[in-house]
């Protein structure tokens, strides 16, 4: 049997960073300090084994909690798992200033780079004049980081480590249609997840499908289906939508008789 309902696998490829912007935990050095902390390639194989045997046919999105290039085997991570659709997203600082390095990213086998940009138009106009005739898709996202409290910006709170919020109990079909595999292969509850509250198996003593279909995940999906996040660790001072995406999976989970029962 394949995954149900899974269209994203992401990855957590680093705990460095080389910016520490307003409106990200890294700001708060003493609650998210910068770790020599990476990915290993045999956890990348591991999860694409499991993936492959499965049949997975979905996305694998290269974030995470830090910069993903500051991870020394970050190109082979890539070509790993090229063998899917896989997009990276990064800061851009890297890209830019190590040429090698972007030759080596691009000829790797991604399908797409998206490039966050926070320091405003100047950088955004020298990020897409560089990008200009890369020949892999790319797409920029624009934030200025002004500095100010992060409250001034359209960021979720990261699980309620940037910022307290009262529970909101509505849906949220992240953990429905999408999974996040930290560093050291450690699967947890989605990528907003930031205080590591959920601990739902590790791919390198089981096998990914096993952790994806457990009764753990199980119980809950089962507490947002019902909107009850007050009922679930990570989600109780979360302030997400939940809902812009997965709607589809969403929908296969709840017609699901091992759902139901």
């Amino acid at each position: 049997m394949s995954f149900l309902g899974l269209k994203i696998v992401e990855l957590n490829p680093t705990e460095l960073c080389n910016r520490t912007c307003s409106f990200c935990p890294r700001s708060l050095s003493d609650v998210f300090p910068n770790r020599n902390l990476h990915i290993k390639i045999s956890t990348v194989e591991k999860l694409i084994k499991d993936l492959t045997s499965r049949k997975f046919n979905g996305r694998i999105h290269i974030t995470g909690f830090g910069e993903p290039l500051l991870n020394p085997y970050i190109v082979d991570i890539i070509k790993i798992c090229s063998i899917f659709d896989t997009q990276l997203i990064t800061n851009g600082d890297k890209l830019l200033s190590n040429n090698e390095l972007y030759f080596k990213i691009i000829n790797s086998g991604l399908k797409n780079i998206i490039v966050s940009c926070y320091d405003g138009k100047e950088q955004v106009n020298k990020v897409s004049e560089f990008l200009s005739k890369c020949p892999v898709e790319w797409y920029i996202r624009e934030y200025t980081d002004s500095g100010n409290t992060y409250k001034n910006y359209n960021f979720t709170n990261r699980g309620g480590l940037m910022y307290n919020v009262k529970t909101n109990n509505r849906v949220c079909f992240y953990p429905f249609y999408k999974a996040f595999i930290d560093f050291d292969g450690t699967v947890r509850l989605c990528c907003n997840d930031w205080q590591r509250k959920h601990n739902l198996g590790n791919i390198l003593v089981d096998d990914f499908y096993n952790i994806w279909m457990s009764n753990k995940f199980l119980q809950i999906r089962q507490q947002l289906h019902k909107g009850n996040r007050c009922n679930v660790a990570a989600c109780s001072e979360c302030d997400i939508n939940g809902q812009q995406k997965g709607v589809d999976s969403y929908k296969l989970w709840i017609q699901n008789d091992n759902f139901k029962s």
